[in-house]
């Protein structure tokens, strides 16, 4: 059911709901105030009974002017015999011997059915007299003609205006809703290939106008990740094209006839070079999709971060130094955290990758973790050129590398800083790149809630 024909359908439910509550409330007052209307005029009757007594009981009497025609007065006495009524009233009692004797106590006002029609009876002590009685009558077929009219014209009535509601509720909604229903047809025609700029937005300075430009918002968040997907493959197959190029050469070379042993044993060599390079970007790109999904496997645990930061350091050095480069450590003995710590190892090798590759010769890269609050702060420092100004808002991306490192020999796959930025964010933490005062730059990851008072964490796991 469309949302037009369910707002009509709600509207003629609400309309008939209230219609009727009001109608029936309006019937009710209606009638209500004629029977006490009817009462009244039963009450003035009967204050004339005196004027209907007859010397002869077998004579009834009707007085000029003392009721209207429509009613009927009794006089009745102790022994419920008629003394006295008006022409239309008739010789037996219009009420039943348990009525009468009720109404010697008290005046009692009661709808009775006379032959095939209601009446309105007053029956009241007669003054002057115990144990007499006078009663007035009068038939309510003009009382509940009037109500069954007035009911009738209002159940006509409420139908037409609950038949005009719900036509004008459609007609509303249908006409509230165009925006919102061309707005659903220029997304239906979106093209798989290509994100449009926006679509319209009306100039209501509504909910519909809200409605388009958080729609244009996610167009410009999709557009915009449809680039970078389209600069990810691009940048990808650049990269792996140039290892393939080589190793295809190598083994090219490597099958022509003639080549000497130690010719064959260079080229294999460097087809292993570059297969372990397609490997490691490989690698790479499957951590960095992983983490795009939130589901890099992750195994937390309570870890020395001295000893994490000098096993990393002690593994750096045979690349450092042959260059002349050294690693400096500085991080409290008693530092524990809980973390991953061969994917922070991971993280932090990628970093100390790319100082290296960027720091002259006998310069000093300083690992640095300490605790801010439960937070925990790791640096990477390196005394090179720093990032280029236009870079650092880009650093962290893929396959985004400076311009001077664009070439192979000087530069990676461009994916060590978009790695260490993953596995932050899978932590939890955040990832920031800054050039240092003095030279240099400062890549720094924060873990929050990482710090842990490791006695209490580790009696716990025992306990466990």
């Amino acid at each position: 059911m469309s949302i037009r024909l369910r707002l009509a359908v709600v509207f003629a439910l609400a309309s008939a709901l209230l219609l009727a509550i009001g109608g029936w409330l309006f019937v009710s007052t209606l009638s209500n105030s004629l029977m006490s209307s009817i009462d009244s005029q039963l009450s003035v009757q009967a204050s004339h009974g005196s004027s209907y007594l007859t010397s002869n009981p077998s004579i009834p009497t009707t007085p000029s002017g003392t009721n209207a025609p429509e009613y009927v007065v009794q006089v009745i006495d102790q022994a419920n015999q008629v003394r006295g009524a008006s022409a239309e009233a008739g010789r037996q009692p219009l009420l039943s011997p348990s009525l009468l004797s009720e109404a010697r106590s008290h005046a009692i006002l009661v709808t009775v059915m006379h032959a095939t029609e209601g009446q309105r009876v007053l029956a009241q002590p007669y003054p002057g007299r115990s144990g007499w009685l006078v009663i007035a009558a009068v038939s309510l077929e003009s009382f509940n003609a009037t109500i069954s009219r007035v009911t009738n014209q209002l159940a006509v009535g409420c139908s037409l205006v609950v038949l005009l509601a719900a036509v004008g509720a459609y007609f509303l909604s249908r006409s509230a809703l165009r925006p919102v229903e061309r707005l659903r047809r220029e997304v239906a025609n979106l093209s798989e290939r290509r994100v449009p700029e926006a679509v319209g937005v009306p100039k209501t300075n509504d909910e519909i106008a809200a409605l388009a430009t958080t729609m244009n918002e996610l167009l410009m968040r999709l557009r915009s990740s449809l680039e970078r997907e389209r600069g990810l493959v691009a940048d990808a197959s650049h990269e792996l094209r140039t290892p393939f190029a080589v190793l295809r050469g190598e083994l090219e070379l490597a099958q022509r006839p003639g080549r000497s042993h130690d010719e064959l044993v260079a080229a294999i060599a460097a087809a292993a070079d570059e297969a372990a390079r397609l490997n490691r970007i490989a690698d790479d790109l499957l951590l960095l999709s992983r983490g795009d999904q939130d589901q890099l496997p992750m195994h937390f645990a309570v870890t020395n971060v001295h000893q994490l930061f000098t096993m990393i350091s002690r593994h750096a050095e045979g690349r450092m130094q042959p260059r002349g480069i050294s690693c400096k450590v500085e991080v409290p003995i008693d530092l524990y955290a809980k973390l991953d710590g061969d994917r922070v190892r991971q993280a932090i090798d990628n970093l100390v990758e790319n100082a290296l590759r960027y720091s002259p010769s006998g310069a000093e890269i300083t690992l640095t973790a300490r605790a801010h609050g439960e937070d925990l702060e790791l640096e990477v420092a390196d005394h090179g050129p720093g990032f280029p100004t236009d870079f650092l808002p880009y650093a962290f991306e893929r396959f985004r590398r400076p311009d001077s490192s664009r070439s192979r020999i000087e530069g990676g796959a461009g994916l060590g800083l978009a790695i260490a930025k993953t596995i932050a964010g899978a932590h939890g933490g955040t990832a920031t790149a800054v050039n240092r005062l003095e030279g240099g730059a400062i890549v720094r990851l924060v873990l929050p809630n990482a710090i842990v008072d490791a006695g209490a964490e580790l009696l716990a796991e025992d306990l466990s």
